[in-house]
């Protein structure tokens, strides 16, 4: 079938479904708002085809070569994808549900308000890409490749990111919740503003990692080393920091109510204005932190180590101080009675 064959019936408002074009040259089709059922492209060439607003449904599209396609508002459901060719495709707006997309390579793209759901992304190559307001949500992800991309205000959910090649990427104003780093050697990596929930970071190299005003509630950080990194103004509630290395690390403002933090190094940390009111620090080391304006209310400072520390109005308010070591208390607040009876009232309705 040649690619006027197409337009004809496209044109006509028909369906083009359940044919084999194979390894044809649909080179440059104008194939605007087509719907495709159950056909078979394998190898086909669709190389600066105009497929706008065009739907595939139940495709098979392996191998094929998309490059320079206009695949605007374009949508791929449940069709097989692998080791296609989007090189130079315009894929604004595309929708790409239960698709698989293995091997496919997507380097330099830009994705724009693109959406990816429950897709397998197995070795994808998305190297360079950049996305904008774009979503991947609950894809299969190993081994794939997002090194030098850019993230703008996007959404990875769920994300496997354990192996993947990620040197490079930028992630600003993005929501990477639930997402799995663990073990992974992340130095200097930059996600800065970003929704980092629940995420796994556990045993991570976070050296001078910038995450400076990022949401880390509930994220997994036990045993990571994030020495000098750049945590300001982030809010690490019901975060888990056990045996986490934060040494000279910049907390400043940042909010750590009812975080763990047993065994954590804070030595050298900035932690002005630091919110860390509950706060699980047994046997965690403060040795010279700055603690200036700092909320530790209620917090747990079983045998911690406080000696150095920088005390300028911080409140050690109804914290657990058993066998800690603090040689000096100059600069904490006073107990404070009223703030102890708002605290209890309830004990005693």
């Amino acid at each position: 079938m040649t690619p006027e064959e197409i337009e004809r019936r496209i044109e006509s408002g028909e369906v083009i479904r359940e044919i084999a074009l194979a390894g044809l040259d649909l080179s440059g089709g104008r194939f605007l708002e087509a719907v495709f059922e159950t056909v078979d492209f394998t190898g086909a060439r669709l190389t600066c085809a105009t497929l706008k607003q065009s739907n595939f449904l139940h495709c098979v599209m392996t191998g094929v070569d998309l490059t320079g396609a206009d695949l605007t508002g374009t949508g791929f459901v449940r069709s097989d994808l692998a080791g296609a060719i989007f090189s130079g495709s315009g894929l604004e707006r595309a929708k790409f549900v239960h698709a698989n997309l293995s091997g496919a390579r997507l380097s330099g793209e830009t994705l724009s308000h693109t959406n990816l759901v429950e897709c397998d992304l197995t070795c994808a190559d998305f190297r360079d890409a950049r996305f904008d307001r774009a979503s991947i949500v609950k894809c299969q992800t190993p081994g794939i490749t997002i090194a030098g991309t850019e993230w703008h205000r996007s959404v990875f959910l769920d994300a496997d990111l354990r192996d993947a090649m990620i040197e490079g990427a930028r992630f600003i104003r993005s929501s990477l919740i639930g997402a799995r780093f663990s073990g992974r050697a992340l130095a200097g990596i930059s996600i800065p503003s970003c929704n980092l929930s629940k995420a796994d970071f556990s045993e991570c190299d976070l050296r001078g990692a910038d995450l400076s005003q990022s949401m880390l509630i509930e994220a997994v950080l036990t045993r990571a080393n994030l020495s000098g990194a750049h945590l300001a103004r982030c809010v690490l509630s019901k975060a888990d920091l056990s045996e986490a290395n934060l040494a000279n690390a910049d907390l400043s403002q940042s909010i750590l109510v009812e975080a763990m933090a047993t065994a954590a190094n804070f030595s050298g940390a900035r932690m002005f204005q630091c919110t860390a009111t509950g706060l699980n620090a047994e046997d965690a080391n403060f040795q010279g932190a700055d603690l200036t304006n700092a909320d530790f209310a209620q917090a747990d400072f079983t045998r911690a180590n406080l000696s150095g520390v920088m005390l300028n109005r911080t409140s050690f308010h109804a914290a657990r101080e058993d066998d800690a070591f603090i040689p000096s208390r100059r600069g904490l607040m006073p107990p404070d009675p009223d703030r102890l009876t708002a605290d209890t009232w309830h004990d005693q309705i």
